[in-house]
């Protein structure tokens, strides 16, 4: 068979490199450890860097996110390099003329030094760590942070290097900062509002922080399809709902509702998931609770945020609500079964798509129409009377005059219409069930744009790919245990008969296929983040 770790150690830089979400694969991290010309002696080695980054079963980053992320993710492939010295004072580095310049002033060092020159690969992200603190940030695929940070502030910048984004409440006097919008960073129960979040404490790297809430996982990609209901799809308007906590797969349950609302932005809508405080959640107060959110879009950033819906006096998280025609109602928590009971009205299956409205050709007419057919129909009921035949006829009073007839919306709608009317009529109703209910399309974050569907290499792949590439999979999958070598091999019982390799779509994805579609899978992979259909 092909080799693979010769194939994972050549491609691994060039797939993850262009990486936004979902993203479920490894995520090399360089790690830079830089200090200045007149820095003390830093205070940690890189032996204690990569224990609280990089290695598994110490509590540190490499054990939260792998937790956090369902173990999508994990570090593989990751390195530790310095202390580099940068030629600048601490003062000097602490007031640059761009923000970025320290970060590009370590990266140059390492490149540069003379004993031990290092230049990070190409499709890495790059952490810079100095030594003393000068500044903490985070953005697409990097992370400038200090030497004695906790898990809390290095897990959320790492997060804006894997692509994530802040949470919000919508709180409308929190303010978190003068640099800060309104509500940004006022979701104390995800990481992403870190540092306003609560926290516990780790044994050697400080305090650690909660989770990701809902919407963070669901954009990440992390959340399996089947435990996620989105309310209204079945045509349903009401249903009770149990939910599992956000941080315990393991329970029964979905663990995150979507409850749309808004025909006119499917990507707007409520959420519902439950928090029980233990693990990296064990600093929730009390033991947890369900949480309401609104997902919309940001004016500033132009991205779709969480916004933590609160009472805006207590400042107490909602656990109930009733606004833009849902109702939101906790009927019970069992906090040691990590479960909890919601029941959801709303009237979202009744309502149209963009584009339509409700007919109203009589009360409680809820078929979808163009706006012109609305109109039309209401000019035909306001007109009945003078197209009924004054003498009666074969209909009694209800028989129409000459070149009209019955528009039949209903079977009791005896409205005289045109012949044409009534056609249109009954092509409308025949397209009633394709123009309404809005949440038949709301599929959240990872949203494929048109011509894209999910992949679906398991259960929680939602990288966009061409329809082809998803019946490619499909098939591989129905083919893959006659892909594998009977007799085992190196890699056991998922070793590939000789052509064939491993497909790693995701993490531990040993379905076994030409070596074309590893390729395939790998460019799909890099391209996800750009085939979705929100920002």
């Amino acid at each position: 068979m092909f080799s693979l770790l010769p194939h994972f150690l050549l491609t691994l830089a060039a797939a993850i490199s262009t990486l936004g979400y979902p993203i479920r694969t490894h995520i090399p991290w360089a790690i830079l450890l830089c200090k200045f010309s007149d820095s003390p002696a830093p205070v940690h080695d890189a032996a204690y860097i990569t224990d609280m980054f990089l290695s598994r079963g110490t509590g540190g980053i490499a054990d939260y996110w792998h937790d956090v992320s369902f173990a999508n993710i994990d570090f593989a492939g990751s390195v530790v390099k310095g202390w580099y010295t940068i030629a600048q004072t601490v003062a000097k580095a602490s007031v640059p003329m761009h923000r970025r310049d320290p970060f590009d002033d370590c990266v140059n060092a390492a490149q540069g030094d003379a004993s031990n020159p290092y230049t990070v690969p190409s499709g890495y992200r790059t952490i810079v760590i100095t030594s003393p603190f000068i500044d903490e940030w985070g953005d697409d695929g990097v992370a400038f942070l200090f030497e004695t940070i906790d898990v809390t502030g290095a897990a959320h910048e790492m997060g804006h290097g894997i692509g994530m984004i802040h949470s919000f409440s919508d709180d409308p006097n929190y303010l978190n900062s003068f640099y800060a919008q309104i509500g940004e960073y006022d979701d104390e129960w995800d990481v992403m509002s870190a540092a306003h979040v609560f926290t516990t404490s780790t044994a050697r790297f400080g305090s650690a922080p909660p989770g990701l809430n809902g919407f963070g996982m669901d954009r990440a990609g992390w959340l399996p399809f089947a435990r996620t209901y989105t309310f209204g799809q079945d045509g349903a308007k009401s249903a009770t709902v149990k939910i599992a906590a956000l941080n315990h797969p393991e329970a029964e349950g979905s663990l995150l509702v979507r409850i749309p609302f808004d025909p006119s932005d499917l990507m707007h809508y409520y959420t519902v998931e439950l928090r029980s405080a233990d693990g990296w959640d064990a600093g929730i107060p009390g033991q947890g609770g369900v949480m309401l959110h609104e997902v919309k879009l940001n004016p500033i950033t132009n991205k779709y945020h969480s916004y933590l819906l609160r009472d805006h006096t207590s400042r107490e998280p909602l656990t109930s609500l009733t606004m833009n025609g849902v109702t939101i109602a906790v009927n019970s928590v069992n906090f040691a079964a990590h479960q909890a009971y919601v029941t959801i009205q709303g009237d979202i299956a009744d309502r149209c798509v963009q584009g339509y409205v409700w007919r109203e050709a009589f009360s409680g007419d809820h078929v979808c129409v163009t706006p012109n057919i609305r109109s039309e129909a209401a000019t035909d009921n306001a007109a009945a009377s003078s197209r009924r035949s004054p003498n009666g006829g074969a209909f009694g009073l209800d028989t129409c005059i000459q070149g009209y007839v019955w528009r039949e919306a209903e079977p009791s709608d005896h409205v005289c219409v045109t012949p044409a009317t009534r056609s249109q009529t009954q092509a409308d109703n025949t397209a009633a069930a394709s123009r309404s209910n809005p949440s038949r399309f709301v599929y959240g974050p990872t949203t494929c744009a048109d011509g894209y569907v999910w992949r679906e290499a398991d259960g929680s792949d939602h990288v966009c790919v061409t329809p082809s590439i998803r019946a490619q999979t499909a098939a591989d999958n129905a083919a893959a245990s006659s892909h594998r070598n009977p007799s085992g091999g190196d890699f056991g019982p998922d070793t590939c008969v000789n052509g064939y390799v491993w497909r790693e779509a995701f993490l531990l994805d040993h379905v076994c296929v030409v070596p074309t579609t590893r390729t395939q899978a790998a460019a799909d992979n890099a391209a996800a983040s750009s085939r979705l259909a929100h920002a």
